[in-house]
């Protein structure tokens, strides 16, 4: 029996090499406390799953408090969040894996701050038809503050004992809000032209490698997640093509993988963009430099869907398979792959190490379990 090429080693952009090319993607846990803690919930959630792949990304982390997108999510915000971190790390860690932060500022989406009375921060003070509380205009001041706080949050990743961060530029946070062209209506530095829209990636990543550099880790990993494009109909923040010329910029400036966030139900690993022959997969890769991983998945769930997505990419992240199958690249090591488990069940629910919040929003019908369906759970 031939096995699979997931489970050989890869190398990242700055020389570390992971195990498998197995990666456990980011996935709303719903697990924190309200002011942003880790509970021994998520940690236990993180340890049932620290061999699923060499590299395992935590649930968006938000680098201000303002930044909230969802029920649930770690603050990275302050140094008292460190120590809550540090457990978190160690239980990813605990099998190998190189455990990743992920960091995500949700900009306009924040409304359990808007609940809280804080400050919700956007590009530009416009009416979004689905936001019913206040959006204010970035200064430019509140912009270098954003920077650097993606710097901070980098710092107690550092200090957390996490091998890395993922950067969420992606699902309309609030990186890619400045990037797009909807979003996006500012005059000054930070938007207007394709350059000026794509400044703020660039500057966060900046930041980051500064941060890196001062604290002397150079094997420490920078990843990089995208939404390939922002088409809703006739309303187009940017195109793939937009995008390709972004990721450029981002490479150069140098990034250890790319994560290729293909997400809702219309999205799969194989998926082509719009007016294209090939597919997003084949798009990045086309441009990536050999020694720059491209992690690609979205319906990938069995072995059949990893050696498939594998084809265009040089890593497949997986999130709902992780859910229902924890022991899944334990198997597929093992050569059992009759025995991987690919369709939740009520029973299941209860046995897989999910936080309670988690389980209940898949128990329930609506909510996560319509929008982020598991096989086997009826809508």
């Amino acid at each position: 029996m031939t096995e699979s090429k997931a489970l050989s080693a890869l190398t990242l952009g700055n020389g570390v090499q992971v195990a498998n090319r197995l990666m456990m993607s980011a996935m709303c846990d719903l697990g924190g406390t309200p002011d942003g803690q880790v509970t021994q919930e998520q940690i236990d959630f993180m340890q049932a799953r620290a061999g699923f792949g060499a590299l395992l990304v935590t649930a968006a982390a938000y680098p201000q408090p303002n930044a909230k997108g969802l029920p649930g999510q770690y603050s990275v915000a302050n140094d008292a969040d460190v120590a809550g971190l540090s457990r978190l790390a160690a239980a990813m860690k605990s099998r190998g894996a190189k455990a990743i932060l992920q960091i995500a500022h949700s900009g306009r989406e924040a409304a359990i701050p808007a609940q809280q009375g804080l400050r919700v921060v956007a590009p530009s003070k416009m009416t979004f038809p689905w936001i019913k509380y206040p959006i204010a205009e970035m200064t430019a001041a509140d912009v270098d503050e954003l920077i650097a706080d993606y710097g901070k949050a980098t710092q107690r990743a550092i200090d957390a004992g996490f091998d890395g961060v993922e950067i969420h530029n992606c699902n309309h946070d609030l990186l890619q809000q400045f990037f797009s062209a909807y979003s996006n209506h500012r005059s000054d530095q930070w938007g207007g032209s394709f350059e000026k829209r794509a400044a703020l990636p660039l500057a966060v990543l900046k930041e980051l490698h500064r941060v890196i550099t001062a604290a002397n880790k150079p094997e420490f990993i920078v990843g990089w997640r995208i939404s390939p494009e922002e088409v809703h109909g006739e309303t187009v923040g940017y195109t793939v093509d937009d995008m390709l010329k972004q990721t450029k910029l981002v490479l150069a400036a140098g990034i250890d993988y790319l994560n290729l966030s293909l997400t809702g139900l219309e999205y799969r690993y194989d998926s082509k963009p719009a007016g294209h022959a090939h597919t997003f997969a084949q798009l990045f890769h086309a441009i990536m430099p050999a020694n720059v991983p491209l992690y690609i998945g979205s319906q990938v769930h069995t072995p059949a869907d990893v050696d498939a997505a594998l084809a265009d990419a040089d890593g497949v992240y997986m999130a709902r398979e992780a859910l229902v199958d924890p022991e899944f690249t334990d198997k597929l090591k093992a050569g059992r792959t009759a025995d991987i488990i690919t369709t939740m069940s009520e029973a299941r629910l209860k046995q897989v190490h999910l936080p309670k919040a988690l389980a209940e929003e898949y128990a329930t019908p609506g909510g996560f379990r319509e929008q982020i369906p598991l096989v086997g759970l009826p809508n």
